[in-house]
């Protein structure tokens, strides 16, 4: 049962203040939340005390859409705390911002190379390579704080938001949360996503894919309660970032009070190139293309393509309901000193244009539109299930409101397109709020969406773990290697299976998702057998989906053990730390200013008294760390030279905590600690400047 809680509107719920609730709050247990945590929106969901599932109101400026935030942060936004999320800054990227941030789910967990340079063009803000490439995002600077940010420190001013307005609304403090993510998310994007929530002060019970959680959310609604049944469902979540697919058996026992619906994911899997604002993005090209023909210098300034892409996003909606429409960008007067002022032109001229739907539909492209089929026949092949097994087919997500995909998906099921339902909105944040309050009326079996494997230094390939294996789950296989002083492994996810490799699927797929995860190293040379080493190796993966890979040599019984979180551009546990505390500071203090007086600097940030030195020093290693870990000077330092900063602030900071703070430690104890870290500093500037010196020859290289 979907409702609300009674007496009161979700909206003015959601708008209770938060002094009427502190009192509530301390008296009341905490409870976990599901989050539907999307490219373009977010929303949130709870079970009540009475099992009715009640969306939580989220933005409160609008209180006809309050139950979705769109998933826009603005940084450096004075006097609201730092940061803005939801329609507030949405407005702020319609008037240019350059330092609200979108798109979330596209950056966490990423390097810079893997990102589409399309993409990397009509964001308005700036992302720099961090170590190991890992993205960066520029923000405002503030004192003595980095000038850029994480992606998961972005992504917890979100969820931070909407663990705030779940309390306000419950009354209760949010402990945890159950997350839904894309199918086709690999390991080290969705610990990217744990990472923000540990940043948020949540606990993430569980990530589940957003398909999953929409057949969790209705599957009371295709069984009867009254007989033991079983039915095979198909969920198609197509929403603005992703396609995800999947093939679930929902079991009833028949007792007749609707307890002990069993659902279990049989097969799943995604596509992070189909969405909405895929299409969206095809649409812009075209505008864009058409109206340079006319002024390449208006055409390309920032203010008409945000104005264009708009358009162009409103377009596609129109498309879906009308065979044709028209694209009107009306002329724009630039103020003086206006970032959008590329020219001494102040004024914009107009565009317009028109298409209809078939040329919209011949714009996107035929492997554009067979995204969608091929990923629904290989769920259903991973599943062995045939499509007149399929009960009924369930639809979700804004895309799949364009009538080309409906009718691809109709291709697909020509014979039972009447099985072919749509789903109500917010059924995944309602299935996610579901996995989270489990109370024995729903179990779900999850499975692994992507293959696990490994692949050797000479090219050979095997697959440990193969797609859509229900977890948890211990697989095994066995590997015969020639005896080498040291033999290298990379462990995979989303490798191709057997099959794919010798049909030659894997080129022509629209998924390929292989990611390294990691490297393992084995030594040969106390291999007993003369030639041939034969390892065991074994992936473990557990309900949480966490992932233990064993490595077994059987001529000496030595055994290699590797925890996998994701790939080196995983934030360390200390950044994390380091990275909650920082947001902790500025939600405390924004809490105890006045509305009306200037909001007091974060304490964490800023040198303390020189009457606690101990207290001084240690505040002082927590900022080298924070420079150190967040790349501050934004120069790769070298490996060696990292790893020595590293090591020594450790050092300087275990040294420190030592020392008895009420006895403040001798004034020679003191003085050397403050020589260790003066010249941690030094090594710290000289390492980045030499890095620095490299990397400008290496560029003055290749102009020259």
């Amino acid at each position: 049962m979907l409702g609300v809680r009674q007496g009161k509107s979700p909206h003015e719920l959601a708008t209770t203040s938060r002094d009427g609730t502190t009192d509530i709050l301390s008296d009341s247990g905490g409870c976990i939340i599901g989050i539907d945590f999307g490219r373009t929106k977010c929303e949130a969901a709870i079970v009540n005390d009475d099992g009715s599932v009640a969306l939580i109101p989220l933005e409160l400026q609008s209180p006809a859409t309050c139950f979705s935030l769109p998933s826009f942060v603005s940084l450096g936004v004075p006097r609201t705390g730092e940061w803005e999320v939801g329609k507030r800054a949405v407005s702020r990227a319609k008037a240019g911002h350059p330092y609200t941030v979108y798109d979330l789910t596209m950056l966490l967990g990423q390097k810079v190379a893997s990102l589409s340079p399309q993409d990397v063009n009509h964001w308005p803000f700036t992302i720099r390579a961090g170590v190991a490439g890992k993205v960066l995002v520029e923000c405002p600077r503030k004192l003595q704080s980095p000038d850029f940010v994480y992606p998961e420190q972005i992504a917890a001013m979100l969820l931070s938001t909407i663990k705030q307005r779940a309390e306000t609304f419950t009354g209760k403090i949010v402990t945890g949360a159950v997350v839904t993510v894309p199918a086709a998310y690999n390991r080290t994007q969705c610990q990217a996503l744990r990472d923000a929530c540990s940043i948020a002060a949540l606990n993430v019970d569980q990530l589940i894919v957003s398909s999953t959680a929409s057949a969790v959310a209705n599957s009371k609604s295709v069984t009867d309660a009254t007989v033991i049944v079983e039915k095979t469902i198909l969920v198609v979540d197509c929403g603005a970032g992703s396609l995800n697919v999947t093939l679930a058996s929902v079991n009833s026992n028949g007792n007749g009070n609707g307890a002990e619906v069993e659902v279990t994911a049989a097969a799943t899997a995604g596509d992070l190139k189909t969405g909405g604002e895929i299409l969206t993005d095809q649409l812009f090209e075209h505008f864009l293309q058409e109206s340079t023909t006319t002024d390449v210098n208006s055409r390309t300034t920032p203010a008409f393509s945000r104005r264009l892409r708009r358009a162009c996003t409103l377009a596609q909606r129109i498309l879906s309901t009308s065979l044709q429409v028209s694209i009107d960008v009306p002329p724009l007067q630039l103020r003086r000193g206006s970032r959008d002022l590329v020219t001494n032109n102040l004024s914009l001229p107009g565009f317009t244009s028109a298409i209809s739907r078939s040329e919209f539909d011949s714009l996107c492209g035929v492997e554009t539109w067979n995204r969608l089929p091929y990923t629904v026949e290989q769920v259903l092949k991973l599943a062995q299930v045939k499509k007149e097994d399929v009960d009924a087919v369930l639809v979700t997500g804004g895309a799949m409101q364009v009538p080309k995909f409906r009718k691809v998906l109709g291709d697909c099921f020509v014979e039972h397109w009447n099985r072919i339902e749509d789903l109500p909105e917010h059924t995944a944040a309602i299935g996610a709020a579901l996995v989270a309050q489990f109370s024995g009326c729903v179990l779900v079996n999850e499975s692994t969406p992507l293959a696990l494997g490994i692949r050797s230094s000479g090219g050979d390939s095997l697959v440990v773990v193969p797609p859509s294996t229900r977890i948890p789950t211990r697989q095994s296989r066995v590997y015969y290697a020639s005896v080498q002083n040291e033999i290298a492994f990379d462990i995979l996810e989303g490798i191709a299976g057997p099959e794919q490799e010798h049909t030659g699927n894997t080129g022509t797929s629209p998924n390929k998702l292989e990611h390294c995860l990691g490297r393992v190293l084995i030594d040969g040379r106390r291999a007993s057998a003369p030639l041939i080493l034969k390892l065991e190796i074994t992936f473990e993966v557990d309900k949480a989906g966490s992932l233990v890979v064993l490595i077994s040599d059987s001529s000496n019984h030595r055994v290699t053990h590797l925890q996998v979180r994701g790939d080196e551009t995983c934030l360390s546990t200390e950044a994390v730390a380091l990275a909650q505390a920082h947001m902790s500071e500025v939600l405390k203090s924004s809490i105890a200013a006045d509305p009306g007086s200037e909001r007091k600097p974060s304490q964490g940030l800023m040198a303390l008294p020189d009457s606690c030195p101990i207290d001084t020093l240690r505040a002082y290693v927590e900022k080298l760390k924070l420079m150190v870990l967040m790349n501050d000077f934004g120069v790769c330092v070298l490996p060696g030279d990292l790893f020595m900063l590293q090591t020594r602030i450790e050092n300087a900071s275990t040294w420190l905590e030592q020392l008895d703070t009420n006895q403040q430690g001798s004034q020679d104890s003191i003085q050397t600690a403050q020589e260790y870290l003066r010249q941690i500093r030094t090594l710290h500037l000289s390492s980045t400047a030499s890095s620095a010196l490299v990397q400008l020859r290496q560029e003055l290289d290749l102009h020259t």
